[in-house]
């Protein structure tokens, strides 16, 4: 069995350098080329004796913790644990900021005129590092500024240009074509992430380059691993010395608004799975003219739209919150736009989408899309009207069709389909199983003899297989 290589702080050092310069856009297909890279080798030379120090301590802790416990997937068992803990801690901080913040605002009467960032993140595909993290190539993401009072204020969409890796090209090309159906073989030059991050900053801090605290951001539970790989790639481009983006639950956030508006909510209940089942409804999903530019020119799409997912958030929370603040709703702002001009382009938009992820016409019932469309479309009045109709019934004599005079009650619906058909020539009777033992057909009929029915596994004779 052949000696386990040691892994030194080099080692460590070079899976940095690549994690960098992967965000940059440049790509290895393994560390032996990063090994030979000119740059990686300067860089290391250039490092301090603390810097050194750092990987050289990873490097030696990774040597002392090779006999800990692991997964079955070796993972360490002990780094897991840190993590979870982490994360609760992250996760109580999180809602201590949520609540204090509503409840002051709450009790101050300012709860309409604070603002929430939402975003969301689309992706060409997805990798796996060597410590089993899954890493979400970013494509597009949007981010709204959004307060009760104001509906939404501003709006930041962005969709990312890169060289998809040796061996993504499948994934890529499968995920965008039932999802976003953003290409990734875009002309032009790759994004700057550097530039991505300059603009997110400008935006989020209102163009105060002095903010050193900026507000947090919200998204939803399935956003909550994609997000932060684009803050990641961002912030390594700009060589910020840390992570100054908080990403906190949009879940939570509007569970909490609706506890502390409605006095009917559940306290006990689990606010964050009430609000979620909330949002899950897709209120908004069919609204016209709320996606970015590119998936308006793309049919069907508009629904993974990242522009149009954080626009139909904020209608959601209006539609449930303004309500109860008293607020009047802006259409295009807090709610879809209903003028009446708009109304039919926007019906025919909302089907038009429909049939387009749907894929077909008609179901495996033979029933058009449209014709559901229609159905679900008619009020309550109509369909009263049309279940009226159904009911009236109409008597038909079918004396002068068949010999016998029979009076049949039948649904109008059906009068021309019978008449249509005209004489009709009646059905032979069926020969069952007790017209043979009462003799019908008795010339046909086979004796019920060892002959005519040998035994199971028994071989034939002569006479049946004659007959």
């Amino acid at each position: 069995m052949p000696k386990k290589t040691q892994r030194n702080g080099f080692y460590y050092f070079m899976l940095d350098f690549k994690r960098r310069e992967e965000r940059k856009g440049n790509k290895f297909n393994d560390l032996r080329e990063i090994q030979d890279n000119p740059k990686c080798d300067q860089e290391w030379k250039a490092l301090s004796v603390e810097e050194k120090k750092k990987y050289n301590d990873k490097a030696k802790k990774d040597k002392a913790g090779a006999a800990e416990k692991r997964t079955g997937l070796g993972e360490s068992v002990k780094l897991l644990e840190k993590q979870q803990i982490e994360q609760q801690n992250y996760e109580i901080m999180m809602k201590e900021y949520i609540n204090n913040n509503i409840e002051q605002a709450y009790t101050f009467d300012q709860l309409d005129l604070m603002s929430f960032y939402f975003i969301h993140v689309n992706w060409y595909y997805t990798k796996i590092d060597l410590n089993n993290v899954v890493d979400y190539i970013p494509a597009e993401f949007s981010v709204i500024e959004f307060s009760l009072s104001d509906g939404i204020k501003r709006c930041y969409h962005e969709i990312i240009k890169i060289v998809v890796e040796t061996g993504y090209t499948r994934e890529t090309l499968e995920h965008s074509e039932t999802t976003h159906k953003i290409t990734a073989y875009n002309q032009g030059e790759t994004s700057d992430y550097k530039d991505l991050y300059n603009k997110f900053f400008d935006f989020i801090s209102c163009g105060d380059r002095s903010m050193k605290k900026l507000p947090p951001l919200y998204t939803s539970r399935k956003m909550k691993t994609v997000v932060p790989c684009l803050f990641e790639r961002m912030i390594a481009a700009a060589d910020a010395s840390r992570n100054i983006f908080d990403l906190f639950s949009l879940e939570y956030l509007f569970g909490t608004l609706m506890l502390r508006l409605n006095e009917e909510f559940p306290e006990s209940g689990n606010r964050a799975s009430l609000a979620e089942a909330e949002l899950e409804k897709d209120a908004f999903v069919w609204t016209p003219n709320i996606e970015c530019a590119y998936h308006s020119r793309v049919a069907g799409s508009g629904l993974y739209c990242s522009q149009s997912i954080v626009t139909q958030w904020a209608y959601t929370f209006c539609d449930y919150c303004c309500p109860l603040l008293k607020i009047k709703m802006i259409n295009g702002k807090h709610c879809p736009n209903n003028n009446d001009d708009e109304s039919l382009s926007a019906s025919m938009h909302s089907m038009r989408i429909k049939e387009d992820r749907i894929g077909t016409l008609k179901s495996n019932t033979g029933v058009s899309e449209l014709y559901r469309l229609q159905a679900s479309s008619r009020t309550r009045q109509e369909d009263e009207q049309r279940k009226k109709q159904g009911r009236d019934l109409t008597i038909i004599d079918y004396s002068e069709i068949e010999e016998e005079k029979t009076s049949i009650i039948v649904p109008s619906a059906s009068v021309s389909a019978s008449n249509s058909r005209g004489k009709q020539r009646p059905l032979r009777s069926p020969i069952s199983l007790s017209e043979v033992f009462t003799g019908y057909c008795t010339d046909s009929t086979p004796t019920l003899d060892d002959d005519n029915f040998p035994e199971i596994g028994a071989r034939k004779s002569k006479s049946r297989s004659k007959k």
